[in-house]
């Protein structure tokens, strides 16, 4: 039976390793493979995250820049149906009227057009001028802001005339052509170009309008009554003549159909510096028979800048030319030839993404700690359950051998002195000795049997006292007459230090249980001991009782876990037992509303104390 068992506890060892080996391996596989598959995503939706507010840029940048391409291209479309007469301050609409007038032009205000900054008008001859001022007549340039107005084209003679003045070509007085206006033929320009038919008194008009204006604020001041004041074909009221007057300008003959031929081309878009910074205009170049003229219009950056911010949200939108931009830096998209628009990503943006694409990462890592060390519980547990299998199942081979042996050793003596009884042997003298040591041996062996129904009762939950007060000196007195002669005839000494009158409350048969085993354990562990004293004492503490066992013996092998099932407080070449007797004890004595301990006993040995309330 023992070499069994040794064989038993051998080849279960090694099963907890396996098992051990097993369960790492596969739960390292099943870790490792998720964290590295889910790294990759991890990365993958980091990058997502992180090119987000790029992406958007990108998307935003395609957007603005359809929607300003278009208003740029509705804005240049509806500026080149424009008549070039109305690049001026005074004009002659062939189509309003047939004699002798003129108006101001529908571009002598402020532009209606937001985007438009304003307009100009370069002759051959490097004269610029805008719709909005007059010299000639002062009175009729624009008021509501004259100084804005003059600084303009002041900017457009510093900053355009230069590029943009046409080539100078020779012309007649501008009487002569509006008494006898010749066709010139021209060199087509690039493009399409429209080719006006306009008649010679309307073009001779538009040439010399403030002449013509001279003349009707003349005639209207030589027809009225009073000969002080007048109100001009402009609707005001004149009082003045004008400061600088014209030289009056000849009307054709009478009968005079000659058409004159200008060439307008369209307008295109240049970038130029005006006001000190890269600024987008349109540029249209118109052929008289008295020469070339620039006319267009300067696009208002500030205006655009605003509308596009405006539309940007978070982000930053800017217009770039194609000299400023940096590969990389944002997203870009042409608005216009030499012009980008650029968006680029709010940086609160960014790094609210840097900061969503470290918690993708902080949140996997999160969720893989937390399942992983829940994957490693479950495989120790796991583990444990298999290591706890192994120890009942050597616990249980030890059982059994150790229940052998501890039964064997009753039974034998049982069986001897039952033989010599039945069959006459020994010394018929002695024949009541044969007997009393039969009953010891049957005490020992109920003993034994008591300890396992015990634990079976332990086990099952179903073990249970009835602790009532008592007299604890007189029980304890009964249980030292028992168990004196067994102890005497093992050759150790009982010494009892018990005072009758204590009382106690406990249960007889508990009590009788714990005594009992606590004594067995005394003598058992005792025998190779010089002294083999057994000392059982109670002790009045007050409110408690405490009855002592104490022995001289080798004591408790330090770190052995007492009052556990099947554990031992000595090495395995110790006397042989199941170890229950300690573990049912402190049972009985926690069911009796007390508690079984252990400490060394003074000069050597153990001593277990009983303690026991007196209530």
């Amino acid at each position: 039976m023992a070499t069994r068992t040794l064989g038993i506890a051998k080849r279960g060892a090694p099963r907890a390793v396996y098992a051990a080996a097993l369960l790492a391996v596969l739960v390292g596989a099943l870790l490792g493979a998720w964290f590295l598959s889910g790294w990759h995503d991890v990365r993958m939706r980091q990058r997502e995250v992180r090119d987000a507010p790029s992406r958007a840029a990108s998307q935003r940048a395609e957007q603005l820049a359809r929607d300003l391409h278009g208003e740029l291209e509705n804005l240049i479309a509806r500026e080149t149906r424009r008549p070039y007469f109305h690049y001026q301050n005074l004009m002659h609409d062939p189509k309003a009227s047939l004699g002798m007038s003129v108006s101001p032009s529908p571009l002598a205000q402020a532009p209606e057009d937001k985007l438009v900054a304003g307009y100009f008008q370069i002759d051959g001859n490097g004269r610029a001028s805008t719709p909005t001022i007059n010299d000639d007549v002062p009175e009729l340039s624009e008021s509501g802001n004259l100084a804005g107005n003059r600084a303009f084209r002041d900017q457009v003679v510093r900053d355009l005339v230069r590029d943009l003045a046409p080539p100078k070509v020779v012309a007649e007085s501008a009487v002569l052509v509006a008494e006898a206006p010749r066709q010139q033929v021209v060199p087509p320009q690039q493009g399409a170009q429209e080719v006006i038919q306009i008649d010679a008194n309307s073009y001779a008009q538009n040439i010399t309008a403030n002449a013509v204006y001279w003349q009707q604020w003349d005639n209207n001041m030589n027809a009225s009554p009073q000969g002080g004041s007048t109100t001009g074909n402009d609707g005001g009221t004149k009082k003045d003549p004008p400061k600088n007057p014209p030289q009056k300008i000849v009307a054709p003959p009478p009968g005079t159909t000659s058409a004159v031929t200008v060439t307008v081309s369209p307008l295109e878009w240049r970038t130029l510096t005006f006001g000190g910074v890269a600024s987008l205009l349109a540029v249209r170049q118109v052929q008289t028979p008295d020469g070339n003229l620039a006319q267009g219009f300067v696009v208002d950056r500030a205006t655009l800048t605003s509308r596009l911010a405006g539309k940007a949200g978070e982000m930053v939108a800017e217009l770039r030319t194609g000299s400023q931009i940096v590969a990389g830096t944002a997203a870009s998209v042409d608005i216009a030839p030499g012009w980008h628009l650029s968006v680029v990503p709010n940086p609160r943006t960014i790094a609210r993404a840097a900061r969503d694409a470290a918690s993708v990462a902080r949140d996997f890592l999160v969720r893989f700690i937390g399942i992983g060390t829940i994957a490693i519980v479950v495989a120790g547990c796991v583990l444990w359950i298999v290591m706890r299998a192994e120890r009942l199942a050597r616990e249980r081979s030890q059982f059994a051998a150790a229940a052998a042996h501890e039964l064997r050793t009753p039974l034998a003596g049982l069986q001897l002195y039952g033989d010599m009884l039945a069959d006459g042997l020994g010394d018929p003298g002695k024949m009541k000795d044969y007997a009393r040591r039969m009953s010891e041996e049957a005490a020992r062996l109920g003993r034994v049997v008591s300890n396992v129904l015990g634990f079976s009762q332990l086990e099952r939950g179903n073990l249970s006292v009835d602790p009532q007060v008592g007299s604890l000196g007189e029980a304890l007195c009964e249980l030292a007459e028992r168990a004196e002669p067994a102890l005497d005839r093992a050759g150790a000494v009982l010494e009892l230090d018990v005072a009758p009158d204590l009382r106690a409350r406990f249960d007889r048969d508990a009590l009788a249980r714990i005594v009992g085993n606590l004594l067995d354990n005394a003598e058992k562990y005792t025998r190779g001991a010089d002294d083999r004293t057994i000392r059982l004492a109670a002790i009045d503490k007050g409110d408690a009782v405490e009855v002592i066992v104490a022995d001289r013996g080798p004591g408790v092998t330090r770190g052995a876990r007492l009052f556990q099932p099947f554990s031992r407080g000595v090495a395995n070449d110790g006397p042989a037992g199941l170890g229950l007797g300690l573990a049912l004890s402190q049972s009985l004595a926690r069911a009796m509303g007390g508690e079984l301990a252990h400490r060394d006993a003074d000069g050597g040995g153990a001593a277990f104390t009983l303690r026991l309330s007196r209530a």
